[in-house]
């Protein structure tokens, strides 16, 4: 897990980093869901999680290569081996999490406009109600 402290003022690098992606498309290995949760995750508190994979995917399938090398079947599996899970409920702004869309898992984060995910157009939100899983970032 990782232990990560929010910055001082990571409320306002967090509303920064939406407006940068609300019309950014989703690109594989640029801009995807991860690493969209990994830009948030790096706004608040400074470290990316991502650091390690960023550029080494072009495609979904280069992605699910990446996740299964490291032993994760989805980014579910993913965000729990860094963050612990908290209830979709409970989970507060900056909190990450994954939903269902299309039949795929989707990894967004939580802001005060709703549950931010990526697509190809750019960020969507959803209604909190609709996440699968949440996990407590700091």
């Amino acid at each position: 897990m990782l232990e990560l402290i929010r910055l001082p003022d990571w409320d306002r690098r967090l509303a920064r980093l939406v407006n940068h992606h609300k019309s950014m498309p989703g690109v594989w290995g640029v801009s995807d869901c991860l690493l969209t949760v990994a830009d948030a995750i790096e706004a608040m508190t400074g470290t990316d999680p991502a650091a390690d994979i960023r550029g080494r995917y072009k495609s979904e399938a280069g992605a699910a290569r990446i996740l299964r090398k490291r032993g994760f079947d989805d980014v579910e599996m993913a965000l729990a081996s860094l963050f612990p899970m908290v209830g979709r409920l409970m989970a507060q702004r900056g909190d990450v999490g994954v939903v269902g869309r299309n039949g795929m898992l989707c990894a967004g984060f939580i802001t005060d406009l709703g549950f931010a995910v990526k697509t190809e157009a750019g960020l969507s939100f959803v209604s909190q109600m609709t996440i699968k899983s949440a996990f407590k970032v700091g």
